[in-house]
């Protein structure tokens, strides 16, 4: 069996030939002659040291080695496809998959999505959710906005928001609060991983947080947690950047104007050395536009 890859002709015809389990289909489909297909498919099997079809009279079926073959072949052939229509077609068209956070796709990215699609309508979306650092070496999204402090080893980084923190309540929880050591007598929320920390805001005003003496509730995701302070439960430390929608409504209210800073912030991400889709570069710039006016608003 030789290592190297086979020659892309012969595999365009197994691609055919499995696919629709007959020799003269994948003939007809690819504009070939029935033997020309044939041979390069002998072609291929002697490359790789295997036989992708048994052959009984008119009819082929897969070996085990072929079943096996045909999805890795087609795999590859689509993200082929994909990749040179991204890298190759008219800005404004293709294809565009995203990775998102929860939160930050609930609470900014899926309001804002309508002005993306208004701009650049020949792009079409795929929008895939998740809480955790993205490995692109096994997924096929082109970009990913992620939650975190960054270090992420292989990926180009754009902050998305101000890296800072502070107190976010209901409207009637917030008329309690006069001062921080009031916060102690409230329940507090705190998501689980982040940089920051309740005992580190207690910290900026001399106050010493014993956790023994405190209800705190701890969530995994900033979407719950906003919930959580949304409905009375308690007080959540988090981004102010990130809630503007639910300040005008009045959902949501900072009793205190002090921020603390913080080490995790929201981030675009795509692997590093590796050129963007003309989609993914539309994108990544108009979010840079989008995020710099609403930055700007919140000053």
């Amino acid at each position: 069996m030789k290592t190297d890859i086979p020659a892309m002709n012969w595999v365009r015809t197994f691609e055919a030939a499995a696919r629709l389990l007959n020799f003269s289909a994948a003939a007809r489909e690819l504009h070939m002659t029935q033997s020309a297909v044939s041979q390069q498919i002998k072609l291929l099997e002697h490359h790789l040291g295997d036989e992708l079809f048994i052959r009984k009279h008119k009819k082929v079926t897969l070996t085990n080695s072929g079943l096996a073959y045909l999805p890795v072949v087609q795999t590859t052939l689509n993200d082929l496809q994909r990749k040179t229509a991204d890298i190759f077609s008219p800005v404004g068209k293709g294809r565009l998959v995203l990775q998102v956070n929860y939160a930050f796709s609930y609470l900014w990215l899926s309001n804002n999505l309508y002005k993306f699609c208004a701009r650049y309508p020949g792009i079409r979306l795929q929008l895939f959710h998740s809480n955790w650092a993205s490995d692109f070496s096994e997924s096929s999204h082109d970009l990913a906005i992620i939650n975190g402090n960054g270090k992420w080893s292989g990926l180009n980084l754009e902050p998305l928001i101000k890296a800072e923190v502070q107190p976010l309540c209901s409207v009637k929880i917030a008329q309690l609060i006069s001062q921080p050591k009031d916060l102690l007598s409230l329940s507090l929320i705190e998501v689980v991983g982040a940089s920051h920390s309740w005992e580190q805001w207690f910290e900026q005003f001399g106050i010493n947080l014993d956790p023994s003496l405190v209800i705190c509730h701890k969530v995994d995701t900033i979407l719950a947690a906003s919930m959580m302070a949304e409905s009375g439960l308690g007080v959540m430390l988090s981004y102010p950047d990130l809630f503007a929608k639910q300040y005008k409504e009045g959902k949501l209210s900072a009793p205190f104007d002090e921020k603390m800073p913080t080490s995790d912030n929201y981030f675009l991400v795509f692997p590093e050395g590796r050129p963007l889709s003309k989609s993914a570069t539309v994108f990544r710039d108009w979010l840079r536009e989008e995020m710099r006016v609403f930055l700007r608003l919140m000053t």
